[in-house]
């Protein structure tokens, strides 16, 4: 009954030419197609229903503080999950583990996580912090054994920082050039030209009493017309997920409904009780709208991470289209010789289809038969 609501984190350093457009591109997808919920909904209110999760769920304040370099800004719990007991962690950047007499801290953790996947991120602190941790000393125990065998005076090593270091300043390059033409005024303008293609949904939020028979709901709304306190009731009475919230199931669009459902509190005006009570697969419903409102489009401040790694990506391609140009380019095929007239970088030269002779000896092909109506 209810989308997927998925927030993705948006990183904007480019990473080489390709990864670049890559990242970028795949960063404002992201975020242009989620559903802009600011709130959890039920999907079917029964025990067979699936709650909305927030990107958001695992973060807390000790990732905040990684991403920001603050040791000590912050006073987290780490596990804010009902089902995982909090911690608290105290401000600071406190050693947390040593490797051969060399310390590492939990800022040192932290940072680590910072590079571990989005979804492994978003899972709760408390979860992520001891493999993050493992890793770490892992690092530090390979590092150990690099050091003992003064893998830097290698060639092989001189190499790859010199590979390394050319790869960082063409990607410093490129952020430059990029960053400085790219305005406010360019992202405000792509903001007001999507927000124009968003559609207008509708919402209704709605609470409802899930009871299993038709005569208990009826005995509901019997209650109801008496005097009785709808969000009370439903403590009381519904048997479904959302009944300690007063059957509260937020904000939704019609499409996020089961059908009967749907229908009916649509069909319903604001401040309204539904006298009729309604069956879905998941039992008998009493509903109550409680407000009507188009669905809030996603502000400038939300979409600005997204805008300016689309306007990255399309600057970037401007770029170098604007510096081929300029760039004396030759060449040669896969062997290194001239390209032939038409070949492809590899040096293939498509075949043209050719038409056989008259008096050539293959079969003539028979002539389609003519299609008939009927």
């Amino acid at each position: 009954m209810s989308e997927q609501n998925s927030q993705a984190k948006k990183k904007s350093p480019i990473i080489g030419v390709v990864a670049v457009i890559l990242l970028l591109a795949a960063g404002a997808v992201a975020y242009f197609t989620q559903s802009n919920k600011s709130t959890d909904h039920i999907v079917d209110d029964s025990n067979q229903s699936n709650t909305m999760t927030k990107a958001s769920d695992g973060a807390d304040a000790a990732t905040v503080e990684a991403a920001s370099g603050d040791a000590t800004a912050q006073t987290t719990k780490i596990g804010e999950n009902p089902d995982v007991a909090g911690i608290d962690v105290k401000p600071g950047n406190p050693v947390v583990a040593k490797v051969d007499g060399k310390d590492i801290s939990r800022v040192d953790v932290y940072r680590f996580i910072q590079t571990m996947p989005a979804n492994v991120q978003q899972m709760p602190a408390i979860q992520v912090y001891p493999i993050a941790m493992d890793q770490v000393i892992n690092t530090r125990i390979v590092q150990t054994q690099a050091d003992k065998a003064k893998i830097e005076e290698s060639e092989e090593y001189k190499r790859e920082m010199e590979v390394a270091g050319q790869q960082i300043a063409r990607n410093l390059y490129l952020q430059k050039q990029v960053d400085a033409k790219i305005t406010d005024k360019m992202v405000k303008s792509s903001y007001d030209d999507y927000a124009k293609q968003i559609p207008t949904v509708e919402e209704r939020r709605a609470r409802h009493i899930l009871v299993e028979t038709e005569a208990k709901a009826k005995a509901v709304v019997a209650q109801l017309k008496a005097g009785g306190d709808f969000e009370a009731v439903a403590k009381e009475l519904s048997v479904g997920p959302t009944a300690p919230k007063g059957g509260d199931l937020g904000y939704f669009a019609k499409t996020e409904m089961v059908p009967e459902f749907a229908n009916a509190a649509f069909g319903m005006k604001k401040n309204s009780i539904l006298e009729t009570p309604v069956k879905t697969q998941f039992g008998w419903h009493v509903i109550q709208v409680v407000d009507i409102r188009e669905r809030p489009k996603p502000t400038l401040e939300q979409m600005t991470p997204a805008l300016r790694a689309e306007l990255s990506r399309t600057t970037l391609d401007g770029l170098l289209v604007e510096w081929r140009k300029d760039a004396k380019i030759e060449q040669f095929d896969i062997n290194g010789q001239p390209l032939k007239e038409g070949a492809d970088v590899i040096g293939i030269v498509p075949q043209q289809a050719t038409v056989p002779a008259a008096n050539d000896n293959a079969p003539a092909k028979k002539a389609p038969a003519a299609k008939t109506e009927g």
